[in-house]
């Protein structure tokens, strides 16, 4: 497999690519581009010049980071360009979080394992997580 890694946003095209090939709900072009603009930082991992996987990190830059987006688009899937992509996620957080610094991260289902590789594990009881989904 010819891999090219590339450290930036995935275009909107590339990224609603990579989400159409998930469960998860379908974003306006303009709520992708906006919301990639708030990436610290992504990874694109291209396979023969055509977007294969990719993944990124958000927040305050300081305190707060959550893992984003990681996305593997199914053919690739079980070849380890997730870890790749977990791998270079990884190394950006080693060099930029502080000591204490919250990593975050939404697993969807099936996947905790994948996470738990890279030291990552479910908040306790006393410190569940919450979410909501904007109904416009």
């Amino acid at each position: 497999m010819n891999i090219k890694i590339e450290h930036r946003n995935p275009s909107v095209a590339e990224y609603q690519l990579l989400r159409g090939s998930t469960n998860w709900e379908e974003l306006s072009d303009a709520t992708v581009e906006k919301g990639l603009e708030g990436s610290l930082f992504s990874v694109c991992f291209m396979v023969g010049g055509e977007m294969a996987g990719a993944g990124r990190i958000i927040g305050d830059g300081a305190i707060y980071f959550y893992i984003q987006d990681v996305i593997v688009l199914p053919e690739y899937q079980k070849t380890g360009l997730g870890d790749m992509i977990m791998q270079e996620l990884e190394s950006w957080l080693k060099d930029n979080a502080q000591k204490h610094s919250f990593i975050g991260l939404m697993a969807s289902e099936g996947v905790k394992d994948f996470y738990t590789r890279y030291g990552y594990s479910e908040r306790g009881g006393r410190k569940p997580g919450m979410f909501k989904m904007m109904e416009k």
